[in-house]
């Protein structure tokens, strides 16, 4: 199978794409999948050692697209190790509460960028700019008062057709006490149902017409599966994630009186470029104790 000119320039010029020719009818598909997995390693920094499950690839196997994501984020203001402390999470559901690290950034009023709601705070946390001053991220901490208030926080919003991102403070508030647990989250799913979902149909059938792509119809030629998979650790001294794919503005309420942050419950974070808005992370932390 020959890819096109066209395509062979835009993903080395624009994508800055790396292209290897297998040969997945004759070749051995477990020794291939190996080397995607040891390519998706060596990308995250070893976060993500597989991207492709056992027995994804087979001999009918034509080609594989993968993407990979690797940030790696120090505090602006680091939380000292030595202040680190167990403090009990509370799960949903009423499930028992776990005793996992939480990072502090000791006693007294503190200025940070934090924002309340009717139901819910928001807590933004910098991390270090580039020398060059222009793309600034920061970890964003939605955090409902409610301990079983992350669903519906979520859910509201969309339907009142705001955005978690509307509420991002941009000024500092005193804060005389912040809890955050350390915590790792591991994800991974195939995307193919969610994308079907939102109309990418016809790629996945043999009317599949992948023209842009290969030099000649192939009739044999279609999407079988696209698996995702992201890792987000976080410490005292920033943030490591990596994610990898294979195939209204309005006023934000700044506390006006000193407030504690207590992250001792189920929350959502997104990881956001503010120059551009992007999110280029985002979850939710269920169970500290837990990386799944």
């Amino acid at each position: 199978m020959e890819l096109t000119p066209a395509y062979l320039h835009t993903a080395a010029e624009s994508y800055n794409a790396e292209i290897r020719a297998v040969d997945f009818a004759e070749g051995d598909t477990e020794k291939i999948r190996q080397e995607i997995n040891d390519w998706a390693a060596a990308t995250t920094n070893n976060l993500i050692s597989e991207i492709l499950p056992e027995g994804s690839l087979t001999e009918l196997s034509r080609f594989v697209l993968t993407n990979a994501i690797y940030f790696k984020g120090v505090w602006e203001t680091q939380f000292p190790k030595d202040l680190t402390e167990d403090h009990e999470f509370h799960r949903l559901d009423g499930a028992d509460p776990v005793e996992v690290p939480f990072m502090t950034l000791g006693s007294g009023k503190r200025k940070l960028f934090l924002s309340q709601e009717d139901d819910f705070q928001v807590l933004k946390l910098p991390y270090e700019g580039d020398e060059s001053g222009g793309m600034q991220y920061s970890m964003c901490v939605f955090l409902p008062y409610e301990r079983d208030g992350l669903r519906a926080m979520v859910d509201a919003l969309p339907a009142a057709d705001e955005s978690l991102l509307d509420y991002i403070p941009n000024d500092r508030s005193e804060v005389r006490k912040l809890l955050l647990p350390k915590f790792k989250l591991s994800f991974f799913c195939s995307l193919t149902k969610v994308l079907k979902g939102l109309g990418l149909r016809e790629a996945f059938t043999e009317e599949a017409d992948l023209s842009g792509l290969v030099e000649k119809r192939v009739c044999d030629v279609r999407l079988d599966d696209v698996f995702h998979k992201a890792v987000v650790e976080v410490n005292e001294e920033g943030t490591e994630a990596a994610g990898c794919t294979a195939a209204s503005g309005r006023v934000k309420q700044c506390a006006r009186k000193p407030m504690d942050f207590v992250a001792d419950h189920p929350f959502a974070f997104y990881i956001v470029e503010e120059v551009s808005g992007a999110v280029v992370f985002a979850g939710h932390v269920l169970d500290p104790s837990s990386s799944q």
